[in-house]
């Protein structure tokens, strides 16, 4: 008997002491930086290859210009020592706020009365956990300083590659930068898509991507 009694006792126990702890989140709501030091700043050269895919519809069809090029780059890199100020706040955990509004008056009345007594409790700790706080973080930061062309790329030393649905429907080296894709054909084929997903490549690397939305062309389309 006295065993059931001391597990009961355990068992209010742990229940006050779990709302007791459990009444109130506390979360940041803002970072201010009071300081900045430049810790280290060094220059490399890079060659970077960049392309562009523009598009247009006329007379229901879409109309890629693709362009690419190399070019010679200096990359500034910068490491930076910040000083951050952590402002917190704190908000009534959901489990607390529920105890208001629920059904069962026991739970209503015996475990609110716990919780109000636990939040009273709980509560005064919390102009200690949401004091500012100082934070030392570094930071690396990367800049494009200078940029030179140095050579420009011709169609077919590129790879375009078009997918609607997951399904990709062209996919090589174009003769020209203007590429022209019917949209009687992608309605035909892709009846259901909203997006052209368009890809540039330069070898293995992709220099370019672009989300093409055709919907609203199509549905003008149907309307003709």
């Amino acid at each position: 008997m006295n065993r059931f009694r001391s597990f009961g006792y355990f068992a209010v126990l742990v229940l006050i002491h779990s709302i007791f702890l459990n009444c109130f989140t506390v979360f940041p709501i803002k970072q201010e930086t009071i300081d900045s030091r430049l810790l280290d700043k060094k220059a490399e050269e890079i060659i970077s290859n960049k392309g562009k895919i523009n598009y247009e519809f006329q007379n229901f069809e879409l109309i890629l210009k693709i362009e690419a090029a190399s070019f010679q780059e200096t990359l500034e890199k910068r490491k930076i020592l910040e000083t951050k100020i952590v402002h917190y706040d704190y908000k009534k955990t959901d489990g607390y706020r529920q105890l208001d509004n629920d059904d069962k008056p026991w739970n209503r009345y015996i475990l609110g009365m716990f919780a109000d007594i636990g939040a009273l409790f709980e509560w005064t700790t919390i102009p200690f956990r949401t004091i500012s706080r100082k934070k030392e973080e570094e930071t690396i930061s990367e800049n494009i300083i200078k940029s030179e062309k140095t050579k420009t790329f011709e169609p077919k030393e590129l790879q375009l590659i078009l997918r609607a649905e997951n399904t990709e429907f062209f996919n090589k080296s174009p003769n020209s930068d203007t590429i022209t894709i019917p949209l009687t054909e992608i309605r035909k084929f892709f009846p259901k898509t909203n997006f052209i997903e368009a890809l540039l490549y330069y070898g293995k690397e992709r220099i370019e991507y672009q989300n093409i939305p055709v919907a609203e062309e199509i549905r003008k389309m149907k309307l003709k």
